[in-house]
């Protein structure tokens, strides 16, 4: 079922006599409706479509009877044909001293597609020219930090997005601190599981330590994992570090996560996760 938007209008349907447009019934032009809509997909703007239309049905016709078929005044129509004329869309012809428009043949549409083919080429010639120069910029803000709030369930996973899109040392895993036991208090198998796939279409491969009392976790091929009793240290925060980023998401009620960007605080935090990583490891294998 076709749902009209405030936008559609309901006209009359008209045909031409003498030169003037007489109006045959009042009913919603449901095929007009879908046909704007087809031929606004295509790149024709609303009130192109409206216009084309018209003069599509009405073969050859003055201004004022396109205008009113089309449901748009006068001034709009001389606007909107003669755009349609610089795209090959329409021609006028003189007839008795007076200017008629005329839609060409449908195939004629095909022309929309080499002047947006023409656009795109000219974009992507100035995008070209200015690229260095954004490239400039972007060199002077990386060795600037960057500190980002995100929050809500939603703002996580925008923050998760981002995180992973970081390109560290090809080797380099992720080094991730967490609570097993407050993530499944907060978050459900599914949404688990969804922040996962963000990172393993990543192929980012993790080193975790975790805190989890209803059992331990082991390593697989896209990780290492480090139980830790959190009788001994707590995690109270879900923390990953990559690259030059951090991410730091407490893990109560109202979710939030801070995304850090810079360079020695990322070492420094990686260096502490590798010393608490071997302290962990050896009381292991002590036992």
């Amino acid at each position: 079922m076709l749902r009209l938007s405030k936008h559609d209008t309901v006209r009359e349907t008209y045909y031409v006599q003498d030169d003037k447009v007489v109006c045959l019934a009042d009913q919603l032009n449901l095929n007009r409706i879908i046909m704007e809509r087809e031929l606004q997909k295509i790149g024709l703007s609303e009130k192109e479509s409206k216009v084309y239309l018209a003069a599509l049905e009405l073969g050859q016709a003055s201004v004022q009877n396109i205008a009113k078929l089309a449901g748009v005044n006068r001034a709009t129509a001389y606007s909107v044909l003669a755009s349609l004329i610089e795209k090959g869309l329409c021609a006028t012809a003189e007839q008795n001293g007076k200017t008629l428009y005329a839609s060409g043949a449908p195939e004629a549409l095909l022309s929309i597609f080499e002047i947006k083919k023409k656009e795109i080429e000219e974009m992507k010639n100035y995008f070209e020219r200015i690229l260095p120069d954004l490239r400039s910029i972007h060199n002077r803000m990386k060795d600037k930090s960057v500190v980002k709030f995100f929050e809500g369930k939603q703002g996580l996973l925008n923050c998760l997005d981002e995180f992973y899109q970081e390109r560290g040392a090809k080797s380099e895993p992720v080094r991730m601190i967490y609570n097993r036991d407050l993530l499944e208090s907060l978050f459900t198998d599914a949404e688990r599981q969804k922040y996962r796939q963000i990172r393993l279409r990543q192929g980012a491969k993790t080193k975790v330590l975790y805190n989890w009392q209803a059992g331990e976790l082991k390593s697989t091929a896209d990780g290492m994992r480090l139980k830790v009793d959190d009788r001994k240290a707590f995690f109270h925060c879900d923390i990953s570090i990559h690259g030059n980023l951090m991410k730091i998401s407490p893990l109560r009620e109202k979710l939030s996560a801070i995304l850090i960007r810079d360079k020695e605080i990322a070492r420094t935090f990686k260096a502490l996760f590798d010393l608490a990583w071997d302290a962990a490891a050896s009381e292991i294998v002590n036992k």
